[in-house]
């Protein structure tokens, strides 16, 4: 059973172009909102069943680690996000298909738009909180 999840990984890190870079790096985008969502659902869920709990991980999304997690989580959404509008565009019209360097080139120039931003603010306001409160 672990033998074909292995094989299935193994084959997707083998270079095959900038198609397949976009492809990996949404896989793993998807999957870091994911596991986003699964942490975030479970601590919530704690304030209602074990509220000790709840406040320990509430101080430990507080740390600076924490804060670099929530700057590669915008990075994970905005990225999956963009790149999934332009995979839906080309499905939705397959005719644009000849034109997917061209679409891959906008999708990347749109994400890094999109991104500068949130990284200075969202750096910004962390690196304020820490200045303020200190490390902890």
């Amino acid at each position: 059973m672990l033998n074909p999840l292995i094989t299935t990984a193994r084959e997707s890190l083998r270079y095959r172009g900038s198609g397949h870079i976009l492809w990996l790096l949404h896989r793993i985008s998807g999957l870091g909102v994911v596991i986003f969502l699964g942490t975030h659902i479970f601590g919530m869920s704690m304030a209602a069943f074990n509220p000790p709990l709840h406040d320990a991980m509430l101080a430990v999304y507080k740390t600076p680690l924490f804060s670099i997690g929530e700057i590669a989580l915008a990075a994970c959404l905005i990225f999956h996000a963009v790149n999934g509008t332009r995979v839906a565009i080309l499905e939705l019209r397959p005719s644009l298909w000849e034109k997917q360097e061209i679409a891959t080139r906008w999708s990347i120039i749109i994400t890094l738009i999109l991104l500068a931003p949130t990284i200075i603010i969202m750096a910004y306001k962390s690196i304020s909180y820490y200045a303020t409160h200190g490390l902890r």
